[in-house]
């Protein structure tokens, strides 16, 4: 399903969101905004539950929903916390050889992200997304092309963004950013994407989460606009065991899904367990 937009209408809301990404970020920054991000950790004594997560290991099974036929992946990644305000983020897919072009199956492109976060404090824990705030995600193509685990080309997006606590518990997330890929990726087209993404997400003092996150992309080189969507909900059950569930919609590329690899399937599933510490 492609969603039409009309440019002029959406090229009056970029310049909006622009506008207030600028005003956010001259604002001055209260103590209170500066604490509302670091969440209580579950399951734990308070005094405990001011250690900072540092590191995070996401173990997880990607349910892919195609029009002919279903497929299961695998995925893992490893999140590290460098200073609290900045993350540094590895991640890959194993993916099914029903969904392959051929029939070896095996992991697929490797992801790369380092993303900073100005004000507010994050650390690794399993509500952050990969790539919050400003940074770079870059995707490797380690994956083998002639099997269709690979877009076989590099691709890199730089993104500039910033986290907003509106509460003790939910916190905005507005980015903007712009995908390149350093030639042509599978299927022999050139990724040339520059995207919106408008972020909420809601932690509670019990562990449990929810967010949603679209994100409106716009194609320079088919010259339309289209939408990605996340929905995520999930509970941390000790300070250092979790589970998530997280709903995608693809319609472009997006970071982090298998759906543009493997052709075919727009929509997906993700089941993962965490582990903090």
């Amino acid at each position: 399903m492609i969603v039409e937009f009309s440019p002029h209408r959406w090229h009056q809301w970029f310049g909006v969101f622009i506008v207030g990404i600028s005003c956010a970020t001259f604002s001055q920054q209260s103590v209170a905004d500066e604490e509302a991000i670091e969440q209580v950790e579950p399951g734990v004594s308070e005094n405990s539950a001011t250690e900072e997560t540092r590191n995070r290991i996401d173990v997880g099974a990607i349910f892919l929903d195609g029009l002919s036929a279903d497929s299961v992946n695998g995925s893992i990644s490893y999140t590290r916390s460098l200073t609290g305000n900045s993350n540094l983020s590895v991640s890959a897919s194993y993916l099914d050889p029903d969904t392959a072009t051929g029939h070896n199956s095996g992991f697929g492109d490797t992801i790369f992200s380092l993303s900073f976060v100005p004000y507010v404090k994050v650390g690794a824990n399993p509500w952050v997304p990969r790539t919050v705030g400003s940074g770079i995600a870059i995707l490797a193509p380690t994956g083998n092309a002639d099997d269709g685990r690979s877009l076989d080309a590099w691709v890199v997006a730089p993104f500039l963004g910033l986290v907003i606590p509106l509460t003790g518990q939910i916190f905005f997330a507005p980015q903007l950013g712009y995908v390149h890929s350093l030639d042509r990726v599978l299927g022999g087209v050139d990724l040339r994407l520059a995207f919106t993404e408008i972020g909420f997400s809601y932690v509670s003092d019990n562990g449990f989460w929810a967010s949603y996150f679209p994100q409106f992309v716009f194609d320079l080189e088919r010259d339309d606009w289209a939408i990605n969507h996340r929905v995520a909900v999930g509970k941390m059950f000790s300070q250092n065991v979790g589970i998530s569930v997280d709903y995608v919609f693809v319609e472009r590329f997006a970071f982090g899904s298998d759906l543009i690899v493997v052709q075919g399937f727009d929509e997906q599933i993700e089941l993962n367990v965490h582990f903090a510490y």
